[in-house]
């Protein structure tokens, strides 16, 4: 919200007692706040008064309406009774809602770009996150759970104990204690297993992968392979980011998260499925590894790569 806290509390006996309109009323909170603010008819600075006794914060917006309403009528100010009691219920709505939400990710991590960064969870798990990727969890509820949320792609050792979960746009992925790497991003989503075993499920299928299988979700198709893996976990973690037959657009997604770069692409075919590797330290190197190999050529213009046939 764009107003203070004090204000915060005198637009709302405005907004109740009718002094400022509905759009009025949305150009103080924005657009997206407003909508929640018009079903319960209360505002941020009534939520945070929330904290302290109901009766004080009852009394609190009572005087601000009053302060507001000195040359009204006693009639006009006892009529606004109800309208300040139903605030009052509804902030009582807005706490626990707010509170839930506000604790629906407790912790969070990001990568930057070109960076990898370790996690170690409350289990003692381990997540590597590969570059520009996203970690979160409920701390409160992580013994219960052990659940996670990922966008972008990361490794993880998870430590034995109760189920752990990694939840993703695409679908979930359970195990008891093993390794594996996911790579969760827009229209792609992949599961290599290392060690133990995966269950992942996404789009109303479920799949039990074991060590050397992966499972991939591509264009709508679900692909379950077995691969004989040189590594004990993911090349990116040394360095250099490694790809199996993978939709160009992946891996170029996969430069711009390694180099803080962009790419004009929209003159080639990025569907081209790519095998291969690159150097995540260079990027003259990574370019050539790339786009040499399937015949595409790039321009460098400072921070952007044009692409062209």
């Amino acid at each position: 919200m764009k107003t203070t806290k004090h204000n915060d509390d005198v637009f709302l006996s405005q907004w109740i007692d009718g002094q400022i309109s509905d759009s009025e009323f949305k150009d103080i909170v924005g657009d997206k706040d407003f909508i929640s603010y018009k079903k319960i008819v209360a505002g941020i600075g009534v939520y945070e008064q929330l904290q302290k006794p109901l009766d004080h914060t009852f009394e609190k917006i009572k005087e601000k309406i009053k302060s507001k309403n000195k040359t009204r009528s006693s009639i006009k100010t006892k009529n606004l009774y109800p309208k300040i009691a139903l605030a009052a219920a509804a902030a009582i709505v807005l706490f626990f809602s707010l509170n839930t939400l506000l604790k629906t990710h407790d912790i969070e991590y990001v990568s930057n770009f070109g960076e990898q960064k370790t996690v170690t969870l409350l289990d003692g798990s381990e997540v590597i996150m590969n570059a520009k990727s996203q970690l979160k969890y409920h701390e409160k509820d992580w013994k219960q759970t052990r659940e996670v949320f990922l966008e972008g792609e990361a490794f993880f050792k998870v430590a034995k104990g109760k189920t752990f979960t990694v939840v993703t746009h695409h679908g979930t992925v359970t195990v008891l204690g093993t390794q594996f790497n996911i790579i969760s991003n827009a229209g792609f989503f992949d599961v290599l297993c290392y060690q133990g075993k995966v269950k992942v499920a996404s789009n109303n299928q479920v799949f039990i992968i074991a060590p050397n299988q992966s499972i991939r979700y591509n264009n709508g198709v679900f692909e379950n392979k077995t691969l004989n893996f040189l590594h004990s976990n993911p090349t990116w973690m040394d360095g250099e980011s490694s790809f199996r037959r993978v939709p160009l657009s992946q891996v170029i997604m996969a430069l711009e998260k390694q180099f803080n770069i962009a790419f004009n692409s929209s003159n080639i075919d990025e569907s081209v499925l790519f095998t291969g590797s690159f150097n995540n330290k260079n990027l003259n190197i990574a370019l050539a590894s790339v786009f040499e190999t399937v015949n595409i050529k790039y321009t460098i213009l400072d921070k952007k790569i044009l692409l062209s046939p």
